[in-house]
């Protein structure tokens, strides 16, 4: 004490001038902590300061209702009276919410009161009565009933007396062999301890003899190594400790600054509570105006609020989005009365790969009149008055043979908004529910839902050209369920392959 003492002399004189309530041995233990940084034992003792006149203005404020509730509820006295005072101040000195928090206490106080033993001894005369026929079957195999292992077993195994049969052959057998190595190792044993080498888990002593078939000199390193193990995991966990500690302590020096405690106190008076670190920023960013913070703080939740009223009905659109399409498993699965077939150009043209590496290679047109031509194929056999096939920009306008070809622009922006625009017609409104829509694009998909068409992915609509045109092409394929496959029954699932590729190649007539 003298050495540190006279190593911050000039430190310790500055803090007792300026806290001269603060005890010589306190500020000395501070500024050890501290390494002698005077201004860190400042901010300490100011924060210091500012707890206990905080924690006498709540004394001062709640004491006779907080001793009132503390007579009512005994089990309280077990909560320290800080911890109290600040619920109290938490709940603004209500007494009705701080009561509601003490009965919940109090209820809990009482259930740990409650005798186990007795609770244990219910549980067993219930499990006896249960297992009743298994617990004769075990008394017969000469098992001890009445042991409480033999009892939680029976309930962990749901009755199962032939696994605590194997159990406790297992059990059995390996106290014998614990004890013939115990036989066996016994001069071994007496030799280790004589060299100082003490081992509390003789099992565990046993193991490495044996390990070692009962040479010393092997068992001893084997003890070296195990313990150098041990002290390199500990030693880890003590600094990954000290690390955090030290980071945790650092972060609240640097987060929260001394000046910012009547900021706070100011902040929680106005019934703005939260994340301390978080409501100062937000109140710098403010310009220090607790109406500014409160309105700001107001406004972030609605906005989340919004937001999370806007997935969940974005979620909502989209389950029943995905129940309005069309599944179409077999060639029959295609509705009857369909009258009208619009194909979204743009969004069929990545489907298949054939078609989509014209696309990428730049050969657009010849992906247009292959989709074009497929679908012409396709009408021939379906006998479907109108399909028309539109893109959001094309000049090959010519129609091929049943099909339709059109192009959005220059009327429309994009193939979306004239399919929204043809749907939403006075001459359509009847039509729609005879009107099918080949597109995946979801945005799309809930206006035309709301018009009453219906909806077929493109995916599905190549897969029924295939079924009409090409049904040698379709493999059914029988894939068992692995996870299903180490239990008695397995699952079979049958898979459906569509080449599509050869499809586009066997119909369409220009070079892919």
């Amino acid at each position: 004490m003298a050495f540190s003492q006279q190593q911050y002399a000039e430190q310790l004189e500055l803090l007792q001038e300026r806290y001269p309530q603060v005890s010589t041995q306190n500020l000395l233990h501070l500024l050890q902590q501290h390494n002698g940084d005077v201004d860190k034992v400042c901010t300490y003792l100011i924060q210091e300061e500012h707890r206990v006149k905080k924690l006498d203005s709540l004394e001062t404020r709640f004491s006779t209702a907080l001793t009132a509730l503390q007579q009512e509820y005994p089990a309280s006295k077990s909560i320290k009276r800080t911890r109290l005072l600040r619920i109290m101040d938490r709940f603004g000195g209500d007494v009705e919410h701080v009561r509601k928090f003490l009965q919940k206490h109090e209820a809990k106080h009482n259930e740990s009161e409650i005798d186990s033993s007795v609770v244990q001894h219910q549980q067993q005369e219930e499990i006896k009565t249960k297992y009743s026929t298994q617990l004769a079957e075990l008394r017969t195999a000469g098992i001890n009933i009445h042991s409480p292992c033999v009892l939680l077993q029976l309930e962990k195994y749901h009755g199962d007396v032939n696994k605590i049969l194997e159990m406790t052959k297992n059990r059995e057998e390996k106290k014998h062999h614990i004890a013939e190595l115990d036989t066996k190792y016994s001069s071994q044993i007496t030799q280790l301890e004589t060299d100082g080498i003490k081992i509390k888990n003789k099992r565990l002593l046993l193991e490495l003899l044996e390990k070692a078939n009962g040479q010393i000199d092997i068992v001893k390193q084997l003890f070296a190594e195990r313990n150098e193990q041990k002290h390199q995991i500990k030693s880890s966990i003590n600094t990954s400790e000290t690390n955090h500690e030290n980071l945790s302590s650092t972060k609240k020096r640097h987060e929260i600054n001394a000046d910012d405690i009547d900021n706070l106190r100011q902040l929680r008076s106005a019934g703005i509570y939260g994340n301390p670190v978080k409501i100062l920023a937000l109140f710098h960013e403010c310009n220090q105006s607790i109406e500014m913070t409160k309105a700001r703080i107001e406004k972030d939740r609605e906005q989340r609020e919004q937001q999370y009223e806007k997935r969940t009905q974005q979620r909502i659109v989209l389950a029943e989005i995905h129940d309005a399409y069309l599944t179409i498993n077999n060639r029959d699965d295609w509705p009857d009365n369909i009258q009208q077939v619009y194909l979204d150009g743009n969004n069929m043209m990545f489907v298949i790969d054939c078609i989509r590496r014209l696309c990428l290679n730049r050969a657009s047109k010849k992906a247009e009149r292959a989709i074009a031509e497929l679908a012409a194929a396709w009408n021939e056999q379906m006998h479907i008055p109108n399909i028309e096939l539109i893109f959001d920009l094309t000049h090959r306008l010519e129609q091929i043979q049943s099909i339709k070809v059109s192009s959005a622009h220059p009327m429309y922006k994009t193939t979306d908004d004239m399919l929204i625009d043809i749907v939403r017609r006075s001459e359509n409104q009847q039509k729609n529910k005879h009107t099918i829509i080949v597109t995946s694009d979801r945005g799309l998909a809930i206006h035309l839902k709301y018009e009453g068409c219906q909806l077929v992915k493109p995916h599905q609509w190549f897969s029924h050209c295939a079924m009409v045109l090409t049904p040698d092409l379709i493999k059914h394929e029988e894939t068992t369920d692995m996870t299903a496959a180490t239990t008695t029954t397995t699952t079979t699932k049958n898979k459906t392959r569509y080449d599509l590729n050869e499809l586009v190649r066997r119909i369409v007539k220009i070079d892919l």
